[in-house]
């Protein structure tokens, strides 16, 4: 007998080895590790060329950071700060002085196209024919040269510095040894540096922020402003590592403590651990296997919803404790799998949705509470577990809190007060989706990030069109026929700047335009330069060969240049469907005028999508929300009308303690004023599987106190374990803990209060019958 019970356990040992090689095997292998937000969206939702274009406007902002320096010393402040960063070996390349640029090219690659780049001031200039300006202008240049190239014959109207004046920001000053900016009439040192390895690495973020600090530390005159995704991870991580030694610790210790108490036995504890790891291990292989990769949220959230698992042990470890030799597996086992039948079916029916994200979550979550209760049931009653009075003792007081609170609540109040909170809750509840949830960010790092990005004019790309054409040479056309929509906004106020591949490379069809204007503007004016200035008129001759011979600039030499290095995030080249495309930011500020004008334009072209990378987040967890609530919703239907075969008019009492668990939470937020966002709801599928267990066992076991101290330790375990997340600083971590404290809280005491009334002959601390009554 003893061998055939070890056979399964056996069994299961070798699929739970077989999966933690597969999964070793894939990750090394480099199986996709999803962060992307987007990956969560329907299928039919996503497009190749907007993940593309996000991948490549956010490249920037997470490869490079910008440092703004003040110091009563600049030039050694800049030095030593360089030089600190270089020591810690966080930067591949620092740029802050000026000739940290390399613009020797310039003249290459701009120079022979010049007469065929002209801003729309001078173009507009040329077409009114009043152009005496224009030569006077040339006339003291040559007289007196001041820019790139202002040679008589190549550039008597300094078209090329007319051009890069229009493409260069005016306000930096590179004049003496630092690019500087002045800012509220304050003189900073501009710092631009490229990371030397992934801003996600934990160990380049302290060592960046040691330097900063250690800089900081020698020069407390000197004030920082920083911008760049590195400086967001690591304040994140800074603070995910200070609550982990806090909340995360103190939480870890409190349940050990507690389960040592009770059990007193590391062994027996180490047995109600081991389920939540085989799970996992099995959740992870079959998500690796059946979706080729995994979403980190996946594995945070599944982990969570894996936690119910610890139930199963419990009640099992607590049967045995107080039953001793008396302990059948096969009296729990009803109970055990209706447990999971249950829980795995409120999960499970997400993966119905058309979203991929709750797919994936659904499977891992179903997956590994399956995991959890094989390794239950067929490797614990292999352990040995400690009878102690102790843990007899504590059963018994509980189990008097128990009769105390039993029989308060029976089903007619219960259904007015439920009809009560759903009514407050339809009127008065609120969602909210807003990217702010995920955001860990210290006020002080949000405020530098805006500042630079406004007084530097460096967006990352938020609002965005993306622009597709069969050609480069269609796209450019295509982004030049938008300018004047997106000049009429900016001049009514309704958008605050654009920036676009168009400016930097005129179509062909526009440079060729350009160029007559310029022979048109030689026509008028250059004789009567040269005569000025004593030339002689052999040279205009020559002035015109040049322009004749000019070639247009296009769209790949710009960007290989090192004034368009910073344009190549615009550019996509080709991508589906033999298209071509790239993008225009809309910078600094777009109100809803701008957005509902812009929307109603992509409607009616196919070939221009219109982008809000925060409302696309915001969209998905939105939808995400949503999902969860109407599946879940639908899935406690059919619960209750499954648990109705078995439990008959009892049914309210399973269902009563997470459900009326969640409509607690609901009611109180709506009451309070707190919008529901996905994080309350993840929250409260944990919430809703324990009550589920609750609910089952004590009608399973009705007169047994193994049952009520399982139930108890489950309650508590888990608001150790999630509850004191409610006191974090993190937003995400803090909707998750305040939403399982309230819930598991309402779980415990309704679970008491909707229990019958028992004669005091008719409960035994180890009843494993299977009795009803």
């Amino acid at each position: 007998m003893m061998r055939a019970t070890r056979l399964p356990a056996l069994l299961w040992l070798m699929v739970l080895t077989a999966c933690l090689a597969f999964s070793s095997v894939q990750l090394l292998r480099g199986a996709s590790l999803d962060t992307r937000i987007t990956a969560l969206l329907p299928e039919t939702h996503q497009s190749p060329g907007v993940d593309r274009a996000n991948d490549q406007l956010s490249a920037p902002f997470t490869h490079r950071f910008v440092l703004l320096l003040e110091a009563e010393q600049p030039n050694e402040a800049s030095g030593a700060l360089a030089q600190t960063l270089e020591d810690a070996d966080v930067v591949s390349e620092l740029r802050y002085r000026p000739g940290d640029y390399q613009l020797d090219n310039l003249l290459e690659v701009l120079g022979p196209s010049r007469y065929r780049l002209l801003g729309e001031n001078l173009r507009a200039t040329i077409d009114s024919g009043d152009t005496d300006d224009l030569r006077r202008q040339a006339l003291a240049s040559l007289i007196m040269p001041t820019g790139l190239d202002q040679h008589p014959v190549r550039d008597p109207f300094g078209l090329l510095d007319r051009w890069l004046d229009s493409q260069l920001s005016t306000r930096f000053d590179t004049r003496g040894d630092l690019v500087t900016l002045e800012v509220d009439g304050r003189s900073l040192v501009v710092m631009t540096a490229t990371l030397s390895g992934n801003a996600w690495d934990t160990g380049l973020q302290d060592r960046l922020t040691d330097a900063i600090n250690d800089f900081q530390g020698a020069h407390p005159d000197a004030q920082l402003w920083r911008s760049g995704m590195v400086f967001h991870a690591a304040d994140g991580a800074h603070q995910a590592k200070s609550e982990i030694s806090t909340i995360g610790l103190g939480s870890l210790i409190g349940v050990l403590l507690i389960l040592l108490v009770v059990f007193r036995s590391p062994v027996t504890i180490a047995t109600l651990l081991l389920p939540l790891v085989a799970g996992g291990v099995f959740a992870l292989a079959i998500t690796l296997w059946w979706f080729q990769g995994i979403h980190l949220l996946t594995i945070a959230f599944g982990s969570s919803l894996i936690g119910v698992a610890i139930d199963y042990a419990l009640h099992l470890q607590c049967a045995r404790t107080l039953a001793g030799r008396e302990f059948r597996l096969r009296r729990m086992l009803p109970g055990l799998a209706l447990g999971l039948v249950t829980s795995v079916m409120a999960y499970v029916v997400q993966a119905f949705t058309p979203m991929p994200g709750l797919r994936q979550m659904a499977i891992f979550a179903g997956c590994g509470l399956v995991g959890a209760w094989l390794t239950v049931v067929l490797w614990l009653p292999l352990t040995r577990v400690h009878t102690t009075p102790g843990t007899r003792a504590l059963a018994e007081r509980l189990w008097g809190v128990l009769d105390r609170l039993r029989g308060r609540l029976g089903p007619r109040l219960a259904l007015v007060l439920a009809l009560v909170a759903i009514s407050i809750a339809g009127v008065r509840l609120q969602g909210d989706d807003s990217l702010r949830l995920i955001n860990t960010s210290s006020q002080q790092l949000l405020g530098d990030e805006a500042l630079v990005q406004r007084e530097l004019g460096r967006d990352t790309g938020t609002v965005y069109l993306l622009v597709m054409a069969h050609d480069t040479e269609g796209f450019l056309g295509r982004v030049e026929s938008l300018n004047p929509l997106l000049e009429s906004l900016m001049q009514e106020g309704h958008l605050g700047g654009y920036t676009s591949l168009a400016e930097r490379v005129p179509s062909r069809s526009r440079q060729s335009t350009n160029l007559e204007r310029t022979r048109t503007l030689y026509q008028q004016q250059l004789d009567q330069v040269y005569a000025s200035a004593g030339l002689p008129p052999a040279l205009y001759e020559r002035a015109l060969e040049a322009l004749e011979q000019s070639p247009p600039l296009t769209l790949d030499h710009w960007l290989a240049s090192p004034l368009g290095e910073s344009d190549q995030r615009l550019w996509l080249g080709e991508i589906d469907r033999g298209q071509v495309g790239g993008m225009i930011t809309l910078n600094g500020g777009i109100d809803d005028r701008a957005r509902q004008q812009l929307a109603s334009l992509a409607r009616s072209d196919e070939n221009i999508e219109l982008v809000d990378r925060v409302e696309q987040i915001s969209a998905v967890l939105g939808e995400l929300r949503r999902q969860i609530a109407q599946w879940v919703a639908g899935a406690l239907v059919a619960l209750t009308l499954l648990l109705a075969l078995r439990y008959r008019w009892r049914t309210w009492r399973v269902i009563a303690p997470a459900g009326g668990a969640i409509l607690t939470v609901l009611t109180l937020y709506a009451l309070l004023g707190v919008p529901l966002n996905l994080f309350h709801q993840l929250a409260l599928l944990l919430v809703l599987g324990i009550g589920l267990d609750a609910g089952i066992f004590m009608q399973e076991h009705p007169r047994a106190h193994h049952a009520w101290l399982a139930i108890t330790l489950s309650i508590i375990s888990s608001l150790l374990a999630f509850g004191l997340l409610a006191f974090s600083a993190t937003p995400v971590l803090h909707h998750i803990g305040m939403t399982t404290l309230i819930g598991l809280a309402s779980v415990w005491l309704l679970t008491a209060l909707v229990q019958h009334r028992l004669p005091p002959d008719q409960t035994t601390p180890h009843d494993n019958a299977h009795d009803h009554g």
